[in-house]
């Protein structure tokens, strides 16, 4: 009776703690939940806190090369600049005798084209002293003209004989570089120049010069011939075809190696007809020694200086 009576009371009394100290443990919790620190937030503030120290550290890093880049291509530009001022200088005494050099080579050049065949004829650039420069010149030809036909001896050329080995006079005999006038010898130069007596390396010559100077497959080529015997007959440019031809200055195909032997042209020149169209030439050209190409067209006077080709050398007199 007694333990029973005791079992009972007991029990309801234990089991009433139980659930107080339960509550209050419940309760401690949620206060110290609510009233805690947040760890949680502590945790992304000290995160956002490094976050930010690393972003500024790395702006100024990246200010701090900037400045450091900056500064060095500025030292590299300075010393950049200063080289090359320092080169100028050098080059300058180099280039000023490079172009002392040039010039001379240009006034040398300007000197060997200004001999005879290459010598122009300029105008004066006043239309009013150009007129009167070439009346002027006009009536200086004439008068020439008029004393050298004064005193001219007229030129009268032997029976051509084409049974003779080189188409000599019939009667005459043959010395290459020689005429026979009057029962004599004398020199192939001058006023009684023959050209049947012209030697085959005479023409071989004449074809060397013309495959330079004329215009080729055109009667050009018998007026250059012409051109070069004119000054063998006038006695003042050499005593022979080659020596001719070869004088220094004077026939620029010739002394800038562009000159080719050419049997062809010289069997045409050695033919009847090609001695009587050079023949004829001479006499058209009328004592003219000189000649001009087409870039130099725009300086011939048609009326005086004649052509035998559109396209080849025009010709006229010496110093106009």
């Amino acid at each position: 009776m007694r333990f029973a009576a005791l079992q009972g009371g007991g029990v309801s009394d234990y089991a009433a703690a139980g659930k107080k100290a339960a509550n209050a443990a419940a309760e401690s919790f949620a206060t110290t939940r609510k009233h805690g620190p947040r760890y949680d937030a502590i945790a992304k503030t000290g995160m956002e806190a490094r976050s930010a120290e690393k972003i500024k550290a790395m702006q100024t890093g990246a200010q701090v090369t900037k400045a450091g880049i900056t500064a060095v291509a500025n030292v590299t530009k300075t010393q950049i600049q200063e080289q090359s001022k320092i080169d100028v200088r050098k080059a300058k005494t180099p280039n000023k005798m490079a172009g002392g050099i040039a010039a001379l080579g240009k006034i040398g050049a300007m000197a060997m084209l200004s001999k005879d065949n290459t010598k122009g004829r300029e105008m004066p650039s006043n239309t009013q002293a150009k007129k009167d420069a070439w009346n002027k010149f006009h009536e200086e030809t004439k008068t020439k003209n008029a004393e050298r036909d004064a005193n001219r001896t007229e030129f009268k050329p032997t029976t051509f004989d084409p049974g003779s080995p080189s188409g000599a006079s019939a009667g005459s005999r043959e010395t290459p570089g020689k005429v026979t006038v009057g029962g004599g010898n004398a020199s192939i130069s001058g006023d009684s120049f023959d050209m049947s007596k012209l030697s085959t390396k005479d023409y071989d010559d004449l074809a060397f010069a013309v495959s330079s100077e004329a215009q080729l497959g055109t009667d050009d080529e018998y007026g250059v011939a012409a051109n070069i015997l004119t000054r063998l007959r006038s006695g003042k440019y050499g005593d022979n075809v080659s020596s001719i031809i070869h004088a220094p200055g004077q026939y620029e195909g010739v002394y800038t190696g562009r000159s080719v032997a050419s049997p062809q042209i010289s069997a045409r020149f050695q033919t009847p007809e090609g001695r009587a169209k050079i023949q004829e030439f001479m006499t058209r050209l009328d004592g003219r020694t000189e000649f001009k190409g087409q870039s130099m067209l725009h300086n011939r006077v048609s009326a005086e200086d004649p052509m035998f080709s559109s396209g080849g050398n025009f010709y006229h007199y010496a110093g106009q």
